[in-house]
Order: structure tokens, then sequence, then C-alpha cells
């Protein structure tokens, strides 16, 4: 460890460097888009379902097409929600999806990706896991809504420009 005054060197600086990636998201708010009527109207009689994502023996996810999230939610003492929306997706069977990502989570699977499996290590005792049952004709209208209108960090294809208007006329 270097003392006040030294450069952090060899593993020390590399443990430094992953702590701060680990904890650095890039992410966009646009709160303009949140209360679109259209998110609204489709979601308003949608049922959605939580749990921490974790692999309890138990857990029972339908095998049924719909639409999910991550979210990260830190619980801290007697404060009020302050999650955050990390990640929309859609499937056309959510139990095998499920499964998908706690492989991923480990390492596994066909493609883990850097970013997913560090997100899952990195705040796993503060992620939970969202899902809604949507018809699976539904599915990708039922994602764009969310996708485009919430601006998660973890989806890197968002269809928002045109959409923000400046608020200046010309």
């Amino acid at each position: 460890m270097a003392t006040y005054g030294e450069v952090t060197k060899g593993e020390a600086l590399i443990a430094q460097f992953l702590a701060h990636k680990l904890g650095s998201y890039l992410f966009e708010l646009h709160p303009e888009l949140w209360t679109l009527p259209e998110i609204g109207a489709y979601y308003d009689t949608r049922t959605w379902v939580s749990t921490r994502f974790t692999n309890p023996s138990g857990l029972v996810i339908p095998s049924q097409a719909g639409i999910y999230m991550f979210v990260v939610a830190p619980h801290s003492g007697k404060l009020q929600d302050h999650s955050y929306i990390f990640y929309v997706g859609k499937t056309k069977n959510l139990s095998s999806r499920y499964e998908d990502y706690l492989e991923e989570q480990q390492g596994r699977g066909t493609n883990p990706r850097e970013n997913v499996v560090l997100f899952l290590h990195h705040l796993q005792e503060h992620v939970y896991f969202h899902y809604s049952l949507v018809p699976e004709s539904e599915l990708d209208n039922a994602e764009k809504l969310l996708k485009d209108n919430l601006t998660p960090p973890g989806n890197t294809q968002k269809a928002i420009i045109g959409r923000l208007s400046t608020g200046v006329e010309a």
C-alpha cells in the first residue's frame, strides 16, 4: 500500500482502477419522458412482481413471455425507496431468462458479457428482478416503452433522439 505522497503501483493500482470502474455508471435522466401517457396507458393494468436477484430454492419465475427489469435498490435504514432501473429486457420465457442471468453472473453460459457480470457481482446485495407477464405479440412494444423513456444505463440501444425537445422554439 502506498503511503501519503507515493504513487500507487502494481496490483494495488489495478485494484484501484477496477474499484473505480465498478463504482462508475454513466447514465442519462429524461424526466420529461417518464410521464408520457402511452407508458401509463399500457402499464396501468399490468402487475409487476419483484424478487431479490438470488438463487434461493423454491423461487418460481413463470415460463411465460414478459418484460423484466434489473433494479438497483439500496435499502438504507428508514430512507424511502431510492431504487434505480438499470436494465430493461424482454423474453419469451421469464424463467429461462432468469436462469441465463444466474449463469452469466457466475461467468458461465454461452456468452458472458463483462458489464453484466461486473454489475451483478458488484451490486449483488442490491439487485432486484422485476417482471410483468406480457403477451408475446406485445413484447417489442412493451420493452420499447420502458427502455426508450426510462433510458436505463444498462441498455445501449435507445431511440430517444428526436423525442426530446430543448423547450426553445426556433
